[in-house]
């Protein structure tokens, strides 16, 4: 019963991060999830419901977290800490892997390898960090190059795998990767202090604060463009009407922004983040790492291609589970 609730957890964690809800904020759910599993001694879907019915109910249902996502948003290094947390994710099963293949707690070295292995998690890192921590940002029109960074660096990366050397030239630990790998999973998933806004850094310039402004509201708290429009205007006359400065009016652009973005229940979030655009990403990167892959094996480069297989089997199990959720 253990291994199922483990099972359902994992899905749950998913679940409520599609829904903006990150590591820290869900472990309480998910501990009184457990609790309410133990007692009543049912199947977890039974006892709980899917994990999209509980993501989409319960976390709706606390005050407390929706209303930190509905002001204060994710900042740009929540979304750098969600890349690095997938990379130690996929580092997990990638050293187990290595080690099972090659019978021991080493891996060999070549410089395809290395190099091609450090450009495809440079490249999930940039997938999924940069665009949404460029919006946060500020920067909303900038993000989609960010999947244009990382298509570049997907087919640099096969670019090493099949062109550069791969003779031998030393081995690593599989064991210390798994501790790394571990080490920082612990580490991005420990709480912390909520961030507090940013006033250093806000424009002099009445026009550059209004559009940092605007860029922060569509960027960062995902409102559609013509309403942030309408808000950043009301406030513009609330400035001139005063005779002052955005600066004297409101002394913290980010806290205004999250004290406008409370009162705007309606969210337009980013393509990339839908389900659809989810799906049909994940299903190319399965495409794009099974050629990377067979690429490996027909080189003879048995330990690329088991331990690359470790983030499409990643990719696959997870795309599985959200179908059968």
């Amino acid at each position: 019963m253990t291994a199922s609730f483990e099972r359902w957890e994992l899905m749950t964690r998913t679940a409520l991060g599609d829904r903006g809800i990150g590591y820290r904020e869900a472990t309480p759910l998910i501990q009184q999830a457990r609790s309410d599993y133990e007692q009543s001694g049912a199947d977890p879907w039974q006892a709980l419901g899917s994990p999209d019915d509980f993501a989409a109910d319960v976390a709706a249902a606390q005050p407390a977290v929706q209303a930190r996502l509905d002001t204060q948003g994710k900042t740009p290094r929540d979304h750098l800490s969600d890349g690095l947390f997938v990379l130690a994710f996929v580092g997990v099963p990638a050293s187990l892997l290595a080690m099972w293949v090659n019978g021991g707690l080493t891996i060999p070295l070549t410089v395809a390898g290395v190099v091609g292995t450090v450009l495809v998690g440079l490249s999930l890192f940039v997938c999924i960090a940069a665009p949404s921590a460029l919006r946060a940002s500020g920067h909303p029109r900038l993000a989609p190059w960010g999947f244009v960074g990382a298509g570049l660096l997907v087919i640099a990366a096969g670019v090493a795998f099949t062109r550069l050397p791969t003779d031998r030239i030393g081995e690593t630990s599989a064991l210390g990767t798994l501790v790394v790998s571990l080490g920082l999973g612990w580490l991005l998933t420990r709480p912390g202090r909520p961030a507090e806004p940013s006033t250093g850094s806000d424009p002099a310039d009445p026009e550059a604060w209004f559009a940092r402004l605007q860029a922060l509201l569509v960027g960062r708290f995902d409102l559609p463009a013509d309403r942030a429009a309408v808000l950043v205007e009301e406030a513009r006359a609330h400035v001139t009407e005063a005779g002052s400065s955005p600066g004297a009016e409101f002394p913290s652009l980010e806290q205004f922004a999250q004290d406008l973005a409370a009162g705007e229940p309606r969210r337009q979030v980013p393509w990339w983040r839908t389900r659809a655009a989810s799906t049909a990403g994940r299903i190319a990167l399965l495409v794009l790492m099974a050629v990377l892959i067979v690429s490996a094996v027909l080189d003879g480069d048995w330990w690329i291609a088991v331990t690359g297989a470790a983030l499409p089997a990643w990719v696959g199990v997870d795309f599985g589970r959200r179908a059968d959720s």
